[in-house]
């Protein structure tokens, strides 16, 4: 059997659970940064065709043209809704991986305390027994050194 003190292995399953919930983290802030990044880049191009559009529309242009630039603008519109949509879930997963993560890290911290303080309890016992051992033998060797002297 592993001389392995328990708190040292629960410190060790927690320190594990903590870097999973830490990675799951870092993923889902990573999808949600390019959510941001996609909503943002749909949000440019909105912008680009509209004023495309408003181009078109002061000048002389097929009916063709515009209504082209009209309908993209319109599925625009359909992926900014998709967009929003995603980027909500994300915000959700974020958050949720979030709070795994700070319950997680107080599971480490709470057993890496645990572990300290039983160490520290193994290392004063250890000095009060080499203290007692120190006095035992200092005892017999004042018993044996009187006896010697008569």
């Amino acid at each position: 059997m592993s001389n392995t003190p328990v708190w040292d292995v629960l410190a060790s399953k927690a320190q594990t659970e903590a870097r999973q919930a830490r990675f799951r983290y870092d993923n889902a802030l990573s999808r949600k940064e390019q959510a941001i990044d996609r909503d943002q880049k749909v949000d440019q191009m909105l912008v680009e065709y509209a004023e495309k559009l408003n181009g078109i529309q002061r000048r002389a242009h097929s009916t063709t043209e515009a209504a082209n630039f009209r309908q993209f603008l319109v599925q625009l519109q359909s992926i900014k809704t998709d967009s929003i949509r995603e980027l909500a879930l994300y915000q959700h997963d974020c958050d949720e991986a979030s709070k795994q993560l700070q319950l997680a890290e107080q599971e480490r911290h709470k057993y890496e305390q645990l572990a300290e303080r039983a160490k520290q309890k193994q290392r004063a016992l250890l000095a009060y027994k080499e203290s007692r051992e120190a006095e035992a033998q200092s005892m017999m060797q004042f018993n044996l050194n009187s006896r010697s002297q008569y």
